[in-house]
Protein backbone atom coordinates (compact mmCIF):
# COMPACT_ATOMS: atom_id res chain seq x y z
CA UNK A 1 0.00 0.00 0.00
CA UNK A 2 1.52 3.78 -0.65
CA UNK A 3 0.43 6.17 1.33
CA UNK A 4 0.95 10.23 0.94
CA UNK A 5 0.49 12.53 3.50
CA UNK A 6 -0.59 16.10 2.55
CA UNK A 7 0.75 18.59 5.66
CA UNK A 8 -1.11 21.52 4.62
CA UNK A 9 -0.33 23.59 7.84
CA UNK A 10 1.68 26.72 7.80
CA UNK A 11 3.37 25.52 10.83
CA UNK A 12 5.91 22.59 10.00
CA UNK A 13 5.62 21.43 13.80
CA UNK A 14 2.11 23.12 15.20
CA UNK A 15 -0.96 20.90 15.98
CA UNK A 16 -1.89 19.39 12.68
CA UNK A 17 1.64 18.02 11.96
CA UNK A 18 1.52 16.44 15.44
CA UNK A 19 -1.75 14.84 14.65
CA UNK A 20 -0.68 13.66 11.57
CA UNK A 21 2.40 12.37 12.83
CA UNK A 22 0.92 10.09 15.40
CA UNK A 23 -1.79 8.79 12.85
CA UNK A 24 1.48 7.66 10.24
CA UNK A 25 2.89 6.23 13.36
CA UNK A 26 0.49 3.51 13.49
CA UNK A 27 0.11 3.75 9.72
CA UNK A 28 4.05 2.78 9.96
CA UNK A 29 2.84 -0.42 12.87
CA UNK A 30 0.62 -2.33 9.94
CA UNK A 31 2.02 -5.53 8.42
CA UNK A 32 3.31 -5.49 5.67
CA UNK A 33 4.51 -1.84 6.38
CA UNK A 34 3.15 0.37 3.79
CA UNK A 35 5.33 3.05 1.78
CA UNK A 36 4.78 6.59 3.57
CA UNK A 37 5.45 9.61 1.36
CA UNK A 38 4.54 12.91 3.14
CA UNK A 39 4.70 16.27 1.47
CA UNK A 40 4.79 19.77 3.26
CA UNK A 41 2.94 22.15 1.21
CA UNK A 42 4.63 25.09 2.28
CA UNK A 43 7.60 24.43 1.31
CA UNK A 44 6.89 23.85 -2.13
CA UNK A 45 6.06 26.04 -4.98
CA UNK A 46 2.89 25.52 -5.86
CA UNK A 47 0.97 28.29 -7.92
CA UNK A 48 -2.71 28.66 -8.63
CA UNK A 49 -4.74 26.85 -11.18
CA UNK A 50 -5.43 29.31 -14.10
CA UNK A 51 -7.86 27.28 -15.75
CA UNK A 52 -7.10 27.27 -18.84
CA UNK A 53 -7.65 23.56 -19.77
CA UNK A 54 -4.79 22.57 -21.67
CA UNK A 55 -4.43 19.41 -18.98
CA UNK A 56 -7.74 18.31 -20.17
CA UNK A 57 -7.23 18.33 -23.86
CA UNK A 58 -5.31 14.77 -23.51
CA UNK A 59 -3.97 12.41 -21.02
CA UNK A 60 -0.78 13.09 -22.27
CA UNK A 61 -0.91 17.00 -21.93
CA UNK A 62 0.67 18.11 -19.05
CA UNK A 63 -0.28 21.44 -16.76
CA UNK A 64 1.74 23.92 -18.41
CA UNK A 65 2.73 26.03 -14.92
CA UNK A 66 6.21 24.80 -14.42
CA UNK A 67 6.25 24.55 -10.47
CA UNK A 68 6.27 21.53 -7.94
CA UNK A 69 2.81 19.87 -8.58
CA UNK A 70 3.86 18.38 -11.68
CA UNK A 71 6.01 15.94 -9.42
CA UNK A 72 3.47 15.92 -6.39
CA UNK A 73 1.33 14.68 -8.78
CA UNK A 74 3.10 11.54 -10.04
CA UNK A 75 3.16 10.58 -6.25
CA UNK A 76 -0.50 11.43 -5.70
CA UNK A 77 -1.24 9.19 -9.19
CA UNK A 78 1.14 6.24 -7.28
CA UNK A 79 -0.78 6.62 -4.10
CA UNK A 80 -3.40 3.80 -2.83
CA UNK A 81 -4.31 6.49 -0.09
CA UNK A 82 -4.17 10.17 0.43
CA UNK A 83 -3.67 11.50 3.97
CA UNK A 84 -4.94 15.40 4.25
CA UNK A 85 -4.10 17.10 7.22
CA UNK A 86 -5.01 20.76 7.91
CA UNK A 87 -5.64 23.12 10.57
CA UNK A 88 -8.89 25.03 9.96
CA UNK A 89 -9.28 28.54 9.18
CA UNK A 90 -12.00 31.18 8.81
CA UNK A 91 -14.39 28.33 8.62
CA UNK A 92 -12.28 26.28 6.00
CA UNK A 93 -9.32 23.95 4.86
CA UNK A 94 -6.11 26.34 4.58
CA UNK A 95 -5.10 28.51 1.37
CA UNK A 96 -2.71 25.96 0.48
CA UNK A 97 -4.49 22.86 0.85
CA UNK A 98 -7.15 24.76 -1.67
CA UNK A 99 -4.40 25.54 -4.11
CA UNK A 100 -3.14 22.03 -4.02
CA UNK A 101 -6.42 20.38 -4.64
CA UNK A 102 -7.40 22.56 -7.36
CA UNK A 103 -4.40 21.45 -9.10
CA UNK A 104 -5.84 18.09 -8.85
CA UNK A 105 -7.55 19.01 -12.05
CA UNK A 106 -4.94 18.21 -14.44
CA UNK A 107 -4.44 14.50 -13.14
CA UNK A 108 -6.16 12.04 -14.72
CA UNK A 109 -9.30 11.05 -13.00
CA UNK A 110 -9.37 7.19 -13.64
CA UNK A 111 -5.86 6.70 -11.80
CA UNK A 112 -7.26 8.18 -8.55
CA UNK A 113 -10.67 5.85 -8.96
CA UNK A 114 -10.75 3.92 -5.71
CA UNK A 115 -8.05 6.75 -3.85
CA UNK A 116 -9.20 6.25 -0.27
CA UNK A 117 -8.71 9.63 1.28
CA UNK A 118 -8.33 10.38 5.51
CA UNK A 119 -9.01 13.84 6.59
CA UNK A 120 -6.99 15.48 9.68
CA UNK A 121 -8.22 18.47 10.73
CA UNK A 122 -7.31 21.09 13.88
CA UNK A 123 -9.41 23.73 15.18
CA UNK A 124 -9.46 26.33 17.38
CA UNK A 125 -12.82 26.09 19.13
CA UNK A 126 -15.39 24.05 21.18
CA UNK A 127 -17.26 23.56 18.60
CA UNK A 128 -16.53 21.43 14.79
CA UNK A 129 -19.42 23.18 13.65
CA UNK A 130 -19.02 27.12 14.51
CA UNK A 131 -15.30 26.28 13.82
CA UNK A 132 -15.86 25.47 10.37
CA UNK A 133 -14.98 22.06 10.22
CA UNK A 134 -17.98 20.78 8.52
CA UNK A 135 -17.20 23.13 5.74
CA UNK A 136 -13.60 21.09 4.95
CA UNK A 137 -15.29 17.69 5.78
CA UNK A 138 -18.23 18.49 3.03
CA UNK A 139 -15.55 19.68 0.78
CA UNK A 140 -13.46 17.01 0.94
CA UNK A 141 -16.81 13.76 0.58
CA UNK A 142 -17.68 16.19 -2.77
CA UNK A 143 -14.25 15.74 -4.12
CA UNK A 144 -13.63 12.29 -3.22
CA UNK A 145 -17.35 11.76 -4.53
CA UNK A 146 -16.59 13.92 -7.99
CA UNK A 147 -12.74 11.77 -8.62
CA UNK A 148 -14.43 8.30 -7.47
CA UNK A 149 -12.42 8.71 -4.50
CA UNK A 150 -13.40 7.33 -0.93
CA UNK A 151 -13.09 9.54 2.20
CA UNK A 152 -12.84 6.55 4.74
CA UNK A 153 -11.51 8.30 7.95
CA UNK A 154 -11.78 11.55 9.34
CA UNK A 155 -10.65 13.08 12.74
CA UNK A 156 -10.96 16.38 13.91
CA UNK A 157 -8.93 17.84 17.09
CA UNK A 158 -9.95 20.82 19.06
CA UNK A 159 -7.24 23.16 20.50
CA UNK A 160 -9.94 25.48 21.85
CA UNK A 161 -8.55 23.98 25.43
CA UNK A 162 -5.50 22.15 25.16
CA UNK A 163 -2.38 22.14 22.07
CA UNK A 164 -2.40 18.89 20.67
CA UNK A 165 1.31 17.98 22.05
CA UNK A 166 -0.80 17.98 25.46
CA UNK A 167 -3.65 16.44 24.37
CA UNK A 168 -3.10 12.35 25.30
CA UNK A 169 -6.50 11.38 24.32
CA UNK A 170 -6.07 12.63 20.38
CA UNK A 171 -2.71 11.49 20.03
CA UNK A 172 -3.80 8.45 21.35
CA UNK A 173 -7.13 8.80 18.99
CA UNK A 174 -5.07 9.18 15.44
CA UNK A 175 -2.48 6.44 16.06
CA UNK A 176 -5.29 3.84 16.72
CA UNK A 177 -7.14 5.48 13.53
CA UNK A 178 -3.85 4.96 11.55
CA UNK A 179 -3.79 1.25 12.70
CA UNK A 180 -7.04 1.02 11.08
CA UNK A 181 -6.47 2.15 7.59
CA UNK A 182 -6.68 -1.39 6.01
CA UNK A 183 -9.80 -2.34 7.88
CA UNK A 184 -11.43 0.04 5.46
Amino acid sequence: MNVLAILASPRKQGNTAVILDKYLEGVKNLTPPPQIETIYLQSKNIQHCKGCNVCQTSPQSPCIIDDDITEILKSVEKADVLVFATPVYVFNMTGQLKTFLDRLHAVNYETLSNTKIVLLTTYGDINETSAGVTNVVHSLEMLSKYLGMELIQNLNVSTYEKMVTNNVQAKKTAYTLGTEIIKQ
